[in-house]
């Protein structure tokens, strides 16, 4: 049965891989290119496969599975042969759960080195995950639904951001069924983003009902001006909403949504404390949902704090926008159901376009990237003021080093260096001036191999001018300091357009950050910008 299981994988593998190659009308070279690799693979590696698939017993598939990933991982000049090499290594492996991890690593390679596949090698280790989960018993049942339920919320983000609500939907409420099965601490947050977004499913079929019926009645003015409401309101996309604005249309709606649709960061001093009045108004309109008051208030909130950091008199206009900023923020930490101990997803706030300091970055499938090149650095938009934890789970698909992380620590901040230094050890940087290797804080390089992903939790703690730093390596303590805060300092070469922010950066490796979140222990957390826009007409 193994061998026809497998057989049957092989040929299904081959289909799925004729189907997501580009056409030869589109591309002769990218035709040619397969041919090329499929011939190198039949050649080195033909015989092996038929040897393995001869035999009964899967120790050969898992043996050559091994072989096949390590060909892959220095195949990154190939990218037809790795997609190969990852390909048959992810079925050979997956005969067998002793071959797992294999077939999970190539699945992880492929995906950071090939964006296009990131979304079936998602469900590739979702599949694997599923397996080893219906397997478990006892306290590996435990470790083994932990896992499923990183790959379900992984495929459930994926399918988000490519506006396909419904499965994503799904996929939420598979991970809510196994958190409680497990009893994980995750149940409660999946619960909260299958809320919110069930909510953004009926506010997208509101839209479309609105947008039909405007299709049918172009002069209806008040069905445009709901649709119009919605978008800029509960959606927060005034982009979208300054489409159907006419001559008819609200006077004020006429004037802030083109305004509004423009980055925060150009607005000028007067039209900020403007705009963030009447986004305050919105906020307070009837008919608003709790979500749709959240974005609002934080668009008003991003807007009065523009303010002030342009209106350097102490005037009357100033102390207004402080009294009023502080009334938001009360009523925004109301709505949130108090803002400590909240985890705020990272990855949901960046934008690579904007927020690349150096370095290739992109979203895929498959989560954050960074090309691989000399160096690259990224600002998180987000500055955390107070004591916090920070998680990241991530993958190396090339290179020695496992990525930097910038650390900000109350008054100072500081690199956090995973696999540093070509690869032989890691700690922070800089302390007193200080690398790690002279600072004390300097460790080991961790043994985290190509295509196996990791997981760093960061705890800054502060207390008045003493900080303490803890990082934790897939669930065991690695690296610990204890000091004053005017003692930590960023290293030179990786200086931040905006040192109170988090920061991911990496040195001749190509990683793919596939999650990052933090929540505050005291303190706040203070978004530079509200969360990335996605397009409102796409439909659940």
């Amino acid at each position: 049965m193994a061998r026809l299981w497998l057989s049957f994988l092989v040929a299904l593998l081959v289909a799925l891989a004729a189907w997501g190659q580009t056409p030869a009308a589109e591309t002769d070279k990218a035709a040619e290119e397969a041919a090329k690799a499929a011939a190198v693979f039949q050649s080195v590696y033909g015989d092996d496969l038929k040897r393995a698939a001869a035999t009964k017993d899967t120790a050969d598939d898992i043996a050559l599975a091994a072989k096949l990933l390590e060909a892959a991982q220095a195949a990154e000049a190939q990218p037809a042969l790795l997609v190969l090499l990852c390909d048959k290594a992810c079925v050979l492996g997956a005969a067998d759960p002793k071959g797992y991890e294999t077939a999970l690593a190539a699945a992880n390679l492929l995906a950071g080195k090939v964006p296009d596949r990131a979304s079936a090698c998602q469900e590739k280790v979702l599949a694997i995950r599923q397996r080893q989960y219906d397997a478990a018993r006892g306290d590996q049942r435990t470790a083994a639904g932990e896992a499923l339920i990183e790959a379900l919320l992984a495929t459930a983000a994926a399918r988000a951001e490519a506006d396909d609500l419904e499965e994503a939907a799904k996929r939420y409420r598979q991970a809510l069924v196994v958190a409680r099965a497990v009893r994980s601490a995750k149940a409660d947050e999946i619960e909260g983003d299958l809320k919110a977004l069930t909510e953004r499913q009926k506010v997208l079929a509101k839209v479309a009902g609105l947008e039909s019926q405007l299709t049918a009645e172009p002069a209806n003015g008040p069905v445009r001006d709901q649709l119009v409401l919605l978008l800029l309101v509960e959606l927060d996309n005034p982009a979208d909403a300054a489409k159907y604005l006419t001559d008819a249309s609200d006077a004020a709606l006429r004037k802030f949504i083109p305004a509004a649709a423009k980055p925060i960061e150009e607005a000028p001093e007067l039209a900020c404390a403007e705009l963030g009045d009447w986004y305050r108004d919105l906020a307070a309109a009837a008919g608003a949902t709790t979500g749709g008051k959240v974005n609002t208030l934080t668009r008003a909130q991003a807007y009065y704090e523009r303010f002030l950091a342009l209106h350097a008199a102490a005037d009357m206009d100033r102390t207004r926008v402080e009294l009023v900023l502080k009334k938001v923020e009360e009523e925004l930490r109301r709505l949130r159901s108090n803002e400590k101990g909240r985890w705020i997803d990272l990855l949901k706030l960046i934008d690579p376009e904007k927020d690349a300091v150096k370095g290739q970055w992109q979203r895929t499938a498959a989560g954050l990237t960074v090309a691989p090149g000399q160096e690259a650095r990224l600002l998180i938009p987000l500055a955390p003021s107070g004591s916090y934890e920070l998680e990241y789970k991530a993958v190396r698909v090339s290179g020695r080093e496992a990525g930097h992380t910038m650390l900000p620590a109350g008054s100072s901040a500081v690199l956090l260096v995973i696999n540093g230094w070509k690869g032989t050890r890691s700690g922070l940087c800089n302390i007193g001036g200080k690398e790690p290797d002279r600072n004390g804080t300097a460790v080991g390089a961790a043994n985290l191999k190509i295509g196996q992903p990791f997981t760093i939790k960061v705890k800054v703690a502060l207390e008045g001018d003493q900080a303490s730093i803890s990082v934790a390596l897939d669930g065991k303590p690695y690296i610990a300091w204890k000091g004053p805060q005017s003692a930590l300092a960023l290293h030179p070469d990786y200086a931040m357009p905006n040192r109170k922010c988090l920061g991911f950066g990496a040195y001749q490796s190509q990683l793919v950050f596939q999650s990052a979140r933090l929540r505050m222990l005291s303190g706040k957390a203070v978004p530079l910008r509200p969360a990335r826009l996605k397009s409102a007409s796409a439909k659940p």
